[in-house]
């Protein structure tokens, strides 16, 4: 080839022989540190929080407008003590009436005899539900017996029977759309419960009591009949008796004690007569004698002749002897003395007359008591069957005292019984609706918001094939991420964030943009290559729209604009756009070049911002003759390495277009391009498969358009995570 007109430059001096090495990834060198995995899972949240913000408001708002649409219900609790025992007439051990358990089980049982149709079809007549149209409609076609029993089960339905705390305490709760019905209800509950308790009492009596009247009866007529018996063998047997004892014996004991008060009587009267008669034996005038001691005549006669002795004394100390006062008076004391002496006398006969009536008494009760005794033997025998027939009869008469008692206790306990439960503190009227609760709906709602959020947030992270950080590159391909170009808009001031990468990167080069291509730029040197020359580095994407060709331009530039030459090749034979990112109008092109109609020279542009050279492609219509692939891009190339230390080719998307695979294969070093948190995972992954059998192997990893702010707020695995720290360094 002869000399350009243009002055070309030729091999540059600081040009070296360079054998691309690809950087290998350590696989500690994002080894996470402690807590790593809870800033992690942080990052994933504030990644996606309008998702999860979205999810979560979704959720509590569904629930709210669940809970609104819901219709009110109120509940009403009646509270019953069971086994309370409050009241106890009867004795325990002659209960008829079975008395209720207190152990556990008991308590489950009164808590099924609540529930069971028993009770809630007595609410059902008490309160007459039937009639209310909210429970009649559905039983229109039923006879009332049957609309009943359904309405009953309606109520067990919304009816609630509770223990609380294992207590005896049981809490009956009704709920209904209707605060007044769910009162009404649940005391009516309580009240037939009750009711149905006391029927079963009372039935039970009814049933003993009629049993034991039966008996009774029985009873009754073997009493009178035996106690007949006994009276009739009484009489016949003249074995009549009064309390318990016959009139013989009666009669004996009588007899025993008159015989032996006359004993003593007799001995008495005899003790006296002896002592007067002994006294009169002893030459007694009987003075002394103990009867005419204790006679008032006696005594009266014995004042008598005392008076009289005293006169006579006087008299016949004043008169002679012969006197006739003195002898009166001694004929009058003779007198007195003869009259004692007879009185003494009747007082002893008097004595042997009571002696012989007390003997003659004596006599007559001894003999009638002896015949009393005789009648008594013979009735002995006769009581031995009377003592039989009075134990029947005692029999009879206590079995027939014990079943009155029996019927008595019955009936005692069919009116007063122990309380088995007892209503003490009856339902109100609810002022608050127990359903729906808002408070713990809304609660349940934000849990199950944030369930659902972060259950959201799990499966688009899990399901996510785009690449957000350097720390995704290289764990999920194992190739080194290179760069993050960032996205103009996310770094730029207001006034330049519609200003076009490749022009940003050169109107601002302190800015994070043109300092992450400068540092891909400083990977490329840095990577040795075969052959002499300049280093040829090929840029590609799995797709389309990644920025593969944005890169290309702005790596150019800042190449350029560091002084050295650089060749940027617009290699995308089917799609080209290098011309049209730097409003370049080309006459001609890759292609002529390569196929001997231009030489390099005349097809190359200079970018006048920059100093880069450019070989671009005009778009022309698709032919099958493989061009890249001759050895003439061999030649090109070497051409290129020949004048510039930096030859840069935009090829085609690599799974877009043969051409780029074929064209990949002439450079030293791939760089892949992909658009951060876009391009899927599998349509990179499906880009290398169909390089790497071909010999290509991407060098690294570009992230292209990346969102900074995004990458600090939730990039904590990036390299550039922290990013803002040193954004504004050096600028001015």
């Amino acid at each position: 080839m002869s000399e350009h007109p243009l002055d070309l430059p030729g091999p540059s001096p600081i040009s070296r022989r360079q054998t691309m090495i690809r950087t290998p990834v350590r696989e500690d060198a994002h080894r996470p540190d402690r807590g790593g995995e809870v800033r992690r899972l942080f990052a994933i949240l504030r990644r996606r929080w309008m998702v999860f913000a979205a999810v979560f408001l979704f959720v509590v708002f569904m629930v709210g407008l669940f809970t609104l649409r819901q219709t009110p219900l109120y509940a009403a609790t009646a509270n019953l003590i069971v086994n309370s025992r409050l009241v106890n007439v009867a004795t325990k051990e002659k209960e008829v009436v079975p008395s209720a358990s207190t152990d556990e089980s008991a308590v489950d049982s009164e808590i099924q005899i609540l529930k069971s149709p028993a009770v809630t079809n007595r609410v059902v007549e008490d309160l007459q539900l039937d009639r209310r149209p909210e429970f009649a409609k559905d039983v229109q076609q039923l006879s009332r017996e049957d609309a009943i029993a359904a309405i009953g089960g309606m109520l067990r339905s919304q009816l609630l029977v509770e223990r609380p705390g294992g207590t005896n305490v049981l809490a009956i709760t009704y709920t209904s759309p209707d605060p007044v019905l769910a009162a009404r209800v649940s005391n009516s509950v309580a009240r037939q419960y009750l009711a149905v308790k006391a029927n079963t009492r009372v039935q039970a009596a009814q049933m003993a009591g009629s049993g034991l009247g039966k008996e009774i009866d029985q009873l009754r007529g073997k009493l009178e009949a035996a106690e007949r018996d006994v009276a009739s063998y009484r009489a016949a047997n003249n074995l009549l008796s009064a309390d318990g004892v016959t009139l013989t014996e009666q009669e004996i004991a009588l007899y025993k004690q008159q015989d032996a008060q006359a004993r003593v009587a007799l001995a008495e009267e005899q003790a006296r007569l002896n002592t007067a008669r002994s006294q009169m034996a002893r030459g007694s005038r009987g003075d002394d004698v103990g009867e005419a001691l204790n006679s008032p005549v006696v005594e009266q006669l014995r004042g008598k002749r005392a008076e009289t002795s005293g006169k006579l004394a006087e008299l016949q100390a004043r008169y002679r002897p012969t006197h006739p006062d003195v002898v009166k008076a001694q004929r009058q004391l003779e007198d007195i003395d003869a009259a004692i002496q007879a009185e003494i006398g009747r007082v002893v006969s008097n004595l042997e007359a009571r002696v012989s009536v007390a003997q003659q008494r004596a006599g007559t009760v001894s003999g009638i008591s002896s015949g009393a005794r005789g009648q008594l033997a013979a009735s002995n025998a006769a009581s031995v069957r009377l003592n039989e027939l009075e134990r029947r009869a005692e029999a009879y008469r206590s079995n027939y005292a014990a079943m009155l008692e029996r019927q008595n206790a019955v009936s005692t306990q069919a009116l007063v019984s122990d309380d088995d439960a007892r209503l003490f503190s009856p339902a109100l009227v609810p002022q608050q609706p127990s359903f729906p609760n808002k408070k713990l709906n809304l609660l349940l709602g934000a849990l199950a918001g944030l369930i659902a959020a972060g259950l959201t947030v799990w499966l688009l992270h899990f399901f996510d094939r785009g690449l957000a950080s350097s720390h995704d590159v290289e764990e999920k391909l194992g190739i080194p991420h290179v760069a993050n170009l960032a996205e103009v808009r996310t770094i730029a001031e207001r006034e330049d964030r519609d200003m076009p990468p490749i022009d940003f990167v050169v109107e601002r080069p302190m800015a994070l943009l043109a300092e992450a291509v400068r540092g891909l730029r400083l990977h490329i040197e840095k990577w040795e290559h075969e052959g002499p020359g300049g280093q040829v580095i090929g840029l590609t994407s799995a797709s389309p729209g990644e920025g593969k060709s944005t890169l290309a331009v702005m790596l150019a530039r800042v190449s350029a604009l560091a002084g050295r030459r650089t060749l940027l090749i617009d290699g995308d034979l089917r799609r080209p756009s290098i011309a049209k990112l730097l409003n370049l109008k080309p006459k001609l092109d890759l292609e002529d070049v390569l196929n001997g109609k231009a030489w390099i020279e005349e097809a190359c542009v200079l970018d006048e911002k920059s100093g880069a050279w450019v070989l671009p492609t005009i778009a022309k219509p698709f032919t099958h003759a493989e061009i890249v692939g001759r050895e003439v891009m061999e030649v090109l190339l070497l051409e290129a390495r020949r004048r510039f230390d930096l030859i840069i080719i935009d090829a085609a998307p690599a799974l877009a277009a043969v051409d780029a695979r074929a064209l990949l294969q002439h450079v030293d070093a791939m760089l892949m391009v992909v658009r951060w948190n876009v391009t899927p995972l599998p349509m990179i992954r499906a880009a290398l498969k169909k390089l790497r059998p071909l010999g290509i192997e991407p060098a690294g990893i570009v992230l292209s358009r990346v969102n900074m702010k995004a990458i600090a707020a939730y990039g904590v695995d990036d390299v550039d995570y922290h990013y803002r720290s040193y954004a504004n360094y050096g600028a001015t």
